[in-house]
């Protein structure tokens, strides 16, 4: 009788054991997810992986004018890294070029590293000792780094070589402008908007210089002329004289008054004067206060009169601090 029980007992267990077992048989609750059918959720959240931008070598040109141009273009799309490798291997390939080296010092004023800067302009001076647009940038060089009697002396230099060096007048005036010596920023500034390439920043610069001195008819004049060449400040300046008869009585109602600071504009000639400018008859015996000027300041006119004007247009204050006030353009 034994022997019927255990077959009919492990006839139970395997029967038991075919079906899974009770424990590990699934419910209806317990039904197995599908993780590869994605929901309308996962699909709007999950977003396929970006690759990552693969840096693009330039090849070096083997020719030095097509690396200089090559920098050039770099350096107008704000690629200085590159840039820099271009100008490098352009000085490379022709030591005795100046151009490089005023591109280099430029590019070295756009990234503020003063010393190099000034070094660099300095190489492109020995090589090119009467080019106008080197000495150019080496004041500018010298102006970012804050030494305003070096930044003279090279924008000075500048005029000396080339009287038609428009941005070089500027800058000088500009520097001046900066010094408080208005009057010497005055007939710079003069002398750089009398050229048929004068900005209307130049007139903007002009204007302020002769608002200094009290020449409010004149300052007005070049405002007008720096906004009818695209000058937005020049604009809100001449605007601002609206009225105005005298800077002394403004000056006084100004005077703590915290009115915001007054911007000044200085410039590189940039791609507007040729690189090639040493000519070989050029000299250095021009004198500064030889230049001349077609618009006289006492041929200024304006639709102003002063018997009509009143004072209750502010006037901006000057600043030196070059860093807050220094609007510098494209190359």
């Amino acid at each position: 009788m034994k022997v019927p029980f255990r077959s009919i007992l492990f006839a139970l267990v395997v029967s038991a054991a075919a079906c899974g077992g009770g424990r590990e048989t699934p419910t209806s609750s317990e039904t197995p997810l599908m993780p590869h059918l994605p929901t309308a959720t996962s699909d709007a959240s999950v977003q396929a992986p970006t690759p990552a931008p693969v840096a693009v070598e330039i090849a070096v040109p083997t020719k030095y004018e097509d690396a200089l141009a090559l920098g050039r273009e770099l350096i107008g799309k704000g690629e200085l890294k590159t840039a820099k490798q271009m100008l490098e291997a352009a000085i490379k390939l022709d030591k005795k070029k100046a151009e490089p080296h005023i591109e280099m010092a430029r590019l070295y004023i756009a990234t503020n590293e003063k010393g190099l800067a000034i070094a660099s302009a300095k190489k492109a001076i020995k090589l090119a000792p009467l080019s106008s647009q080197a000495w150019n940038t080496k004041g500018r060089a010298e102006l970012n780094a804050h030494n305003y009697d070096n930044a003279i002396e090279a924008f000075s230099k500048a005029v000396e070589i080339n009287a038609d060096n428009t941005y070089a007048w500027n800058n000088l005036g500009y520097t001046e402008l900066l010094l408080k010596k208005y009057e010497d920023a005055a007939e710079h500034l003069l002398e750089a908007t009398s050229k048929k390439d004068a900005a209307g920043f130049m007139f903007n610069n002009l204007g302020t210089a002769l608002e200094h001195l009290d020449r409010l008819d004149e300052a007005r004049t070049a405002y007008e002329s720096g906004g009818k060449r695209g000058s937005k400040e020049a604009v809100a300046s001449r605007k601002r004289l609206e009225g105005v008869t005298s800077v002394a009585i403004v000056e006084k109602q100004d005077a703590g008054s915290g009115s915001k600071v007054k911007e000044y504009e200085l410039t590189d000639e940039g791609s507007s004067e040729p690189s090639d400018d040493v000519k070989p008859d050029a000299t250095t015996d021009t004198k500064l206060d030889e230049a001349t000027t077609d618009a006289k300041p006492d041929e200024a006119t304006t639709d102003a009169k002063p018997d009509e004007a009143t004072t209750d247009a502010k006037r901006d204050t000057a600043t030196t601090d070059i860093d807050d006030s220094t609007e510098m353009p494209d190359d």
